[in-house]
């Protein structure tokens, strides 16, 4: 009964083994498969915003590895720690994300602090709160800006052509005919504005960043300024400058579909000139 019994518990010992070979086999041979058909990346155990020394970072552990598969590995993704040394974020990184050099310092890719365009310019103003879209306005929205040049305003010619109609430039002339301003004209490249000018200075623009006021409890705006950056054309760049400093700007949130083109809004001189001179069919 002795030898039984050991012969059993040798048997049930013998199996064990096999089983934890088995298991040991087999996850040695799923590891090798996902080897051989993944990569190992770096990324991020938390959100990283842009402009962030990754050196601090580092040293606390931040950064991990993750593998995934060959045909979704991004371009210039990090695929070691080492590459991170003495590098500077200039776009955010998310957590758990591939880390592409682009978004490094040392990249040569097209990615910017907050997306600017190539061949535009990531332009800031700071506007008070109902000018600016009093909170509605987020990152990625489209706006069409807005200059009212007062009455006194220096302009050119050339300028004025910028910021009206040729239908409104005709009422303007029209406007000034008998005025010093008028009998000036012909003979000035530059003239004092003699009415109030309303002008959709930019039609359409992204918005690449955005600081709204904080909002109370309801949801309800508690004032104050707003920051916002700006996609801009290098023309549209120098106008927006120009205008912020000689002008009042509006910004106005554009509804998705109007987005590309912007809405087709003339500028307008002083008074409602529709009521004036009758409706102008275009």
């Amino acid at each position: 009964m002795r030898s039984r019994g050991l012969v059993v518990a040798i048997a049930v010992v013998l199996a064990v083994l096999a089983a934890v070979g088995v298991i040991v086999y087999t996850n040695q041979v799923r590891r090798a498969v996902t080897e051989e058909e993944t990569v190992a990346v770096v990324v991020s155990n938390q959100d990283i915003p842009a402009n962030t020394n990754l050196d601090p970072l580092i040293a606390q552990g931040v950064f991990d590895f993750v593998r995934v598969p060959e045909d979704a590995l991004v371009a210039g993704a990090i695929t070691d720690p080492e590459d991170l040394q003495g590098q500077t974020t200039i776009a955010p990184i998310f957590a758990r994300e591939q880390i592409p050099v682009s978004r490094l310092s040392s990249g040569a890719g097209n990615v910017s602090l907050v997306g600017v365009t190539e061949g535009h310019i990531g332009l800031t103003i700071d506007l008070e709160a109902p000018r600016g879209g009093g909170g509605i306005v987020q990152r990625g929205d489209s706006v069409a800006i807005f200059a009212t040049f007062k009455r006194g305003t220096p302009v050119t010619k050339e300028g004025l052509a910028t910021l009206l109609s040729r239908q409104q430039i005709q009422r303007f002339f029209s406007q000034l005919v008998g005025t010093s301003a008028g009998q000036n004209l012909a003979a000035a490249d530059a003239f004092v504005m003699p009415f109030d000018v309303t002008t959709v200075l930019v039609p359409t623009v992204k918005v690449l960043n955005i600081q709204n006021p904080p909002v109370d409890e309801q949801g309800r705006s508690a004032g104050g300024s707003i920051q916002m950056t700006l996609d801009l054309l290098p023309e549209d760049a120098r106008n927006l400058v120009f205008s912020a400093e000689t002008a009042t700007i509006w910004v106005g949130l554009l509804a998705p579909q109007d987005a590309e083109e912007g809405l087709p809004v003339e500028g307008q001189v002083g008074i409602d000139y529709d009521n004036l001179v009758g409706v102008v069919k275009r």
